[in-house]
């Protein structure tokens, strides 16, 4: 009794948290924890509504089977098969989206890392000054016959490091940790935005901090545009449905996949127990001059708590 019970109490909750998403967005416990879980909750529906069925409990079957109908469809874009993008005579640009982990003091395997994936972009987290510099000359030479420019913001622990030169420009205030630069490519500048929307202060700051940063300053930029970075929130959230009205996404435009990000087994419970990845929570945006080629998740954390990301984006021609 006391299980049958327990599915149908899941259920309620679950259908609820979906149901409500739609008209409060992120302004409920329930339902800013139903996004960042969705995918997992399919772990319960699914099993939940077989046995409804072989118990010929078609109630509880029904209730169940809806929210995984309604999580299913959510996500069925990242199975689907891609389509071949063809922008003939286009650059392309590699981006990867690093959040190092201020407590990762490895910073060999950071360092291998990076130059397995050779980025001509490359957008750091939670990198302290320390590091950075040991970081920085470990990578001496990840070019091959060509310089290495970087940029770096101790206050907000953010650093850019890229094979194009970068201006860095200022950014106002009451947009978050946002570090903005303009990278120099051969064939356009292209303005960056590294970011880490941190949880202190809640959901709600973030969303501001978003908003601002998209209504004061992206939307305004006619270039290039990429913005990449740690944002804490999923792909099912009000605050990222706010960011994919003015900018596309690269893993949902070219990935397959969940793609979680966090946690990486680094980060362990009484420093013994691994956790596995749970959500997908780091990002590449860009705005309508590029398009997303190929993107996914690193298998290697390189010691951070979070999984890096990464993206090939091409610059579409000018009109």
């Amino acid at each position: 009794m006391v299980f049958f019970s327990g599915w149908w109490l899941f259920g309620y909750l679950v259908l609820a948290g979906l149901i409500l998403s739609w008209i409060f967005g992120d302004q409920l416990v329930l339902t800013r924890y139903t996004g960042y879980l969705m995918p997992w909750l399919l772990l319960g529906l699914v099993p939940g509504a077989l046995w409804g069925l072989l118990a010929q409990q078609r109630a509880l079957a029904a209730l169940l089977g809806i929210s995984v109908v309604i999580i299913m469809a959510a996500y069925a874009p990242l199975f689907w098969p891609r389509k071949a993008v063809s922008v003939p005579g286009a650059m392309e640009l590699k981006v990867l989206s690093y959040n190092v982990w201020s407590k990762n003091s490895h910073v060999d395997r950071m360092a291998h890392v990076v130059r397995t994936e050779q980025p001509d972009l490359l957008l750091l987290q939670e990198i302290t000054p320390k590091v950075f510099e040991r970081l920085k000359h470990s990578l001496q030479g990840l070019y091959e016959k060509q310089d290495l420019y970087y940029t770096y913001e101790p206050k907000f622990l953010l650093a850019v490091i890229s094979r194009y030169p970068l201006a860095p420009k200022e950014i106002t205030k009451g947009m978050g940790r946002v570090q903005k630069v303009v990278l120099a490519s051969p064939d356009a500048g292209i303005t960056v935005y590294n970011a880490h929307f941190v949880r202190r202060g809640g959901w709600q700051r973030r969303r501001l901090q978003i908003a601002t940063l998209l209504q004061e300053d992206i939307v305004h930029k006619q270039g290039p545009v990429i913005l990449g970075g740690d944002f804490n929130t999923t792909d099912q959230s009000q605050t990222y449905g706010m960011l994919s009205k003015y900018l596309s996404n690269a893993h949902w435009q070219a990935g397959f996949g969940f793609g979680f990000t966090y946690p990486s087994p680094s980060l362990r419970v009484r420093g013994r127990i691994p956790l596995p990845a749970l959500a997908r929570i780091d990002h590449i945006f860009f705005n309508d001059n590029l398009v997303a080629i190929q993107a996914g998740t690193l298998k290697d954390s390189g010691g951070s708590d979070h999984f890096p990301v990464g993206a090939i984006l091409r610059l579409k021609p000018s009109p």
